[in-house]
């Protein structure tokens, strides 16, 4: 699941590094709009993947094939379903989207031109959030990265023809993602049918998939991870916002600097994937004892792993940074905050380990509680409170700091809540 998960951020890596060497900061200040737009779609439809591993994990710990089915087949319709439905609404929101992301002239012109294209992979982007969590629930990880290596690495050959040698520029990495997507989705569909886990007598016992208590499951756990979700994407967009309010070049700066912990929170999701899967099994055998040590191991495993990457990134930040560009005031912006994605790792470290439990126990409320907390109550103090206290302090390094934090007390939140929610239940005999 590691392999599978940090396959993901090596895409944006790609694309970063290709409109970095172009001839303009406007290209890398346009695809963090436009990339940040697009997380904020995605991640906000992030439950589809969670729910599904969640459910679908239980009733495989209960040896429930049917009900393991019904799930699935529920959640690939709901995807589709909502994956047209953005397709077709983005004239009403997308105006309002770029608003609150830039702050107006060419970056905005050049976002524009890449969401046009690249919204159209949504659909298939959804799907795929099915698709990977029914296979992480039923143990095919190997499934899952296969799936993401046909995806990235196509996006990255698509990228690099379409850019470098057809000059599309933003348009030409919106295309590439849109096939790579497509193509992805299509295989694993492939896949699903010829395993038999979509199979003629599941579509003949359609009308059993919107059972009442099933579709109060899902709605009452998505509704929940919709809340903790909205939260992370409102993080990241104003994230995007207040780099837009200091220029162009802090924009395009934070483009090069987020792609660290892009690294860093898809190869610790690899473990936070792997908990949800297993927590999720064992938590449907009422398997305490066995629960336990998972997540005693996961934790473990996750803290070694994030001071690794610090490492590396003292190591090797500087050199990164001049692999993504070769703009000269950007590079010397950027070792201007680097310091701040060396901590990173380790600061939101916790976190991801508690998503992906709580995900596979589906103890939703716990990330619901902890994301509202981080975001309202330390983020944006965070950065509001120190404009006024430390003025002299240059607003990039104000805004990394309030990141950072965020990352911290998300961690704690989740911590305190679970132990005080869970562990009676996980050490009962």
């Amino acid at each position: 699941m590691m392999a599978a998960s940090v396959s993901v951020p090596l895409l944006g890596v790609v694309d970063t590094a290709i409109l970095g060497h172009l001839d303009s900061p406007e290209y890398l200040a346009a695809v963090n709009i436009g990339v940040t737009a697009m997380n904020m779609l995605i991640w906000g439809f992030g439950f589809l993947r969670m729910s599904t591993v969640g459910l679908v994990a239980q009733a495989a710990g209960r040896g429930d094939s049917r009900l393991r089915a019904h799930h699935l087949a529920r959640a690939l319709t709901v995807a589709l379903a909502l994956g047209v439905l953005v397709v077709l609404s983005q004239f009403l929101w997308l105006p309002g989207l770029l608003w609150l992301l830039s702050d107006g002239g060419s970056s905005e012109a050049l976002a524009r031109d890449y969401l046009v294209i690249r919204l159209w992979s949504v659909p298939f982007h959804l799907l795929l959030f099915v698709i990977n969590g029914y296979f992480l629930a039923v143990d095919r990880a190997r499934l899952v990265m296969y799936l993401m290596l046909i995806s990235q690495v196509g996006n990255m050959l698509l990228d690099y023809l379409l850019v470098m040698v057809f000059h599309l520029d933003v348009r030409g990495v919106a295309w590439g993602s849109l096939i790579s997507q497509a193509v992805a989705a299509l295989v694993g569909i492939g896949w699903l049918l010829n395993k038999d886990y979509l199979t003629s007598e599941l579509w003949r016992s359609r009308r059993q998939w919107w059972q009442k208590s099933q579709l109060r499951a899902l709605f009452s756990l998505n509704g929940d991870v919709f809340i903790r979700t909205l939260c992370l994407m409102a993080v990241f967009a104003l994230m995007t916002r207040f780099s837009a309010e200091q220029g162009a070049l802090i924009l395009a700066t934070n483009a090069v600097l987020l792609n660290f912990f892009y690294l860093t929170s898809y190869a610790l999701d690899g473990y936070a994937h792997a908990i949800e899967s297993i927590s999720g099994r064992l938590y449907g055998q009422r398997d305490w004892q066995s629960l336990n040590l998972a997540v005693a191991s996961v934790f473990k495993i996750s803290a070694g792993v994030a001071v690794v990457m610090s490492v590396l990134f003292i190591v090797s930040g500087q050199s990164v940074v001049s692999i993504l560009t070769d703009l000269p005031t950007v590079r010397a912006t950027a070792s201007e905050y680097l310091w701040w994605v060396y901590i990173l790792p380790v600061a939101a470290m916790l976190g991801f380990v508690y998503d992906g439990l709580c995900v596979g126990i589906t103890a939703s409320k716990i990330m619901r509680n902890a994301m509202l907390v981080a975001t309202l109550l330390v983020f944006l103090p965070a950065w509001y409170i120190s404009g006024l206290w430390f003025e002299q302090v240059a607003d990039n390094h104000r805004l990394w700091a309030s990141f950072i934090l965020f990352f911290i007390f998300r961690g704690v939140m989740m911590h305190v809540l679970y132990k005080r929610s869970h562990n009676n239940i996980t050490t009962k005999a």
